[in-house]
């Protein structure tokens, strides 16, 4: 007689075991596991998805929004999902980012007190008070949370952490500081932390070049042998310079179509060279983009016609290896906007190096949420 088969209840499978398999699937994988039923939700809860390789675009809730205190993800590699975090609380939705890396936000609250939170798992590291907190300072001063400059870093296992920022002069802390610590000259516009170096790349002013601090030990100490020419902006540089006639027309026509831009410096994770970007927005929304190394030899910029297999993470200031990766465009610039009040989907984009044409993201991404600003972030990042 034939052996009726015993019907299988997947909600009583040993919580070990669903965790053992999740962790070695995505994210979005993960996120569909834990609405199968109760039990694999509890289990899953605090589980973490093998390495992520691509970035993440996440988009910030209004500060406004009663109704939701949730930053909404979009995953590229779902083309047409969007996902939601936990509620973040009150506070979160006061408070503005200042910077990411990996699956980590650096946080502004409306005291002027830095934090760290992790938007995935709800976990949060708590900084030491800032001079502009102690002093009780308000966004009516002469300074706005947009005009912070700052870099984070954080090791997703040990929880150490690095922190560099400029409240009117640089500062920094890091795990184990129970204080803000001064270093450098100030009039800082932009930081990059490349973590395998341990070194902080800094811009000033135009025309000012690039520093470099070495955060190796306990005190900060500039690096003077590397040596970088003026970081300045140049806007003939995407003329063309062949010919006089053709090049006094394009002229003409640039500076009528000319709308705004920006100066960026970003690190090479492969190869460790510092790169200048520079873009544009033109009248008719067309953007441009130039990405330039500095010359070994003659200690100049040098347009780079293509960034190979690499993707350049304009909102990290780092590039990451995109070569046969589902999710990531090789040779392409991952942008989210001119400012720190990013909130035009026209401006959120990738940028194809190969095509010169951007490539904008599906429409369910800005349907879902009326947003105030959004960032590319890389969860999982580890470079």
């Amino acid at each position: 007689m034939a052996q009726s088969k015993k019907k299988v209840n997947w909600s009583e499978l040993c919580p070990d075991l669903v965790r053992c398999v999740f962790e070695q699937l995505s994210f979005t994988n993960l996120k569909r596991g834990r609405l199968v039923c109760s039990s694999w939700r509890t289990a899953l809860r605090g589980c973490v998805p093998k390495r992520n390789q691509i970035p993440w675009l996440i988009l910030f809730p209004r500060k406004k929004n009663k109704s939701s205190s949730s930053c909404v993800l979009f995953v590229p590699e779902d083309r047409d999902k969007v996902y939601k975090t936990r509620d973040l609380g009150a506070d979160f939705v006061k408070s503005s980012c200042l910077a990411t890396y990996g699956s980590w936000l650096l946080m502004l609250d409306t005291r002027w007190n830095l934090y760290i939170l992790n938007p995935l798992t709800g976990e949060r590291i708590d900084l030491p008070t800032t001079d502009y907190a102690r002093y009780q300072r308000r966004p009516s001063d002469d300074i706005k949370p947009r005009d912070l400059v700052a870099c984070l870093w954080v090791d997703d296992r040990s929880k150490d952490y690095l922190v560099a920022c400029e409240m009117c002069y640089p500062v920094f802390t890091k795990k184990g500081n129970h204080s803000w610590r001064r270093f450098g000259e100030g009039g800082y516009k932009q930081m990059v932390y490349e973590h395998m170096s341990q070194k902080l790349y800094v811009r000033r002013y135009n025309s000012y070049p690039v520093k470099v601090w070495s955060f190796c030990g306990d005190d900060p100490q500039q690096v003077f042998e590397d040596n970088y020419p003026p970081v300045e902006y140049a806007f003939w540089d995407f003329l063309r310079k062949d010919d006089e006639e053709l090049y006094l027309k394009e002229e003409e026509f640039y500076v009528k179509e000319y709308v705004d831009s920006r100066l960026y410096i970003a690190v090479s994770t492969v190869s460790r060279q510092v790169l200048k970007v520079v873009n544009v927005l033109q009248k008719s929304k067309r953007w441009l983009f130039l990405v330039y190394k500095m010359h070994p030899v003659e200690l100049t910029w040098e347009v780079v016609d293509s960034l190979g297999d690499e993707a350049l993470i304009l909102d990290i200031g780092i590039t990451v290896v995109a070569k046969d990766i589902p999710g990531i465009k090789r040779n392409s610039i991952y942008f989210s906007g001119l400012d720190d009040g990013r909130k035009n989907p026209d401006h959120i984009f990738v940028f194809d190096l190969t095509t010169h044409e951007i490539e904008p993201l599906p429409q369910c991404v800005f349907s879902s949420v009326h947003f105030s600003d959004a960032r590319w972030f890389f969860p999982g990042l580890d470079v």
